[in-house]
């Protein structure tokens, strides 16, 4: 698989590993992202994902491994781990920019070559939300890694790092950060040449609204975060 044919593909469903196997049966998802931050670190994860890679392999769609920074030895060696596995590509959560980025391309690059996998091979995509310097850098993501192929944005991330609420009561409108930070990741990936897509919260029960004002604001789609999610949005 190179990465120049990975594209995020509709429908995409992020979710921990519990929320997967029924999800899986009843659904044809293109592109599945499997957040295991929570202990992605360990020698565990590697197997559990293992097993999911093999149960997807007989399906059409993407996988991805959503991560945490690596910022230690014990980061590296997971991430080696994971590549060993070739997934399609890893969503890059809690994200600061463009130093982010390269950093982990270059993980990426070195465990590439250690398990024998073609450079570049393996797709990455961004997060933007958790860490509020990558919506207040004015530095352009175009050309910073060939793996680079979507920003996700994380509105859930984002109203967490600023202290902020995704509805301004008082002012009966949406957040202002919220507002600042969903237009930043749209224009963010127009300026790179590549798609942004909204992240939905676990609790959004009206996601064909949610996907039809994310268009409007020029995401290229939604992703949800469970079963009943995709069952609406295919509805719709």
């Amino acid at each position: 698989m190179s990465v120049n044919s990975f594209e995020m593909t509709l429908p995409v469903l992020c979710a921990t590993l519990d929320a997967l196997p029924s999800q899986i049966e009843v659904h044809e998802i293109a592109t599945v992202i499997l957040d295991i931050r929570k202990h992605w670190v360990t020698g565990s994860a590697a197997d559990e994902m293992r097993t999911v890679l093999r149960h997807r392999q007989s399906t059409a769609g993407y996988t991805l491994f959503r991560v945490g920074i690596p910022n230690d030895e014990a980061g590296l060696t997971a991430i080696e781990r994971l590549v060993a596995l070739r997934p399609h590509g890893f969503a890059l959560s809690g994200c600061g920019g463009v130093a982010d980025i390269q950093k982990f391309d270059v993980m990426l690059r070195v465990a590439e070559a250690r398990q024998g996998i073609e450079s570049r091979s393996i797709g990455l995509v961004a997060e933007l939300g958790e860490d509020a310097a990558f919506l207040l850098s004015q530095t352009s993501l175009k050309d910073v890694s060939h793996r680079l192929k979507a920003i996700i944005f994380d509105s859930e991330g984002l109203t967490q790092a600023t202290s902020s609420q995704a509805f301004n009561a008082a002012a009966s409108r949406t957040g202002a950060p919220l507002l600042l930070a969903r237009a930043a990741a749209v224009i963010k990936a127009r300026q790179a040449g590549i798609a942004c897509y909204e992240l939905l919260r676990d609790r959004d029960d009206d996601p064909q609204t949610r996907r039809d004002i994310a268009l409007a604001d020029g995401f290229a789609g939604v992703v949800a975060r469970n079963a009943g999610q995709l069952a609406a949005l295919a509805a719709g």
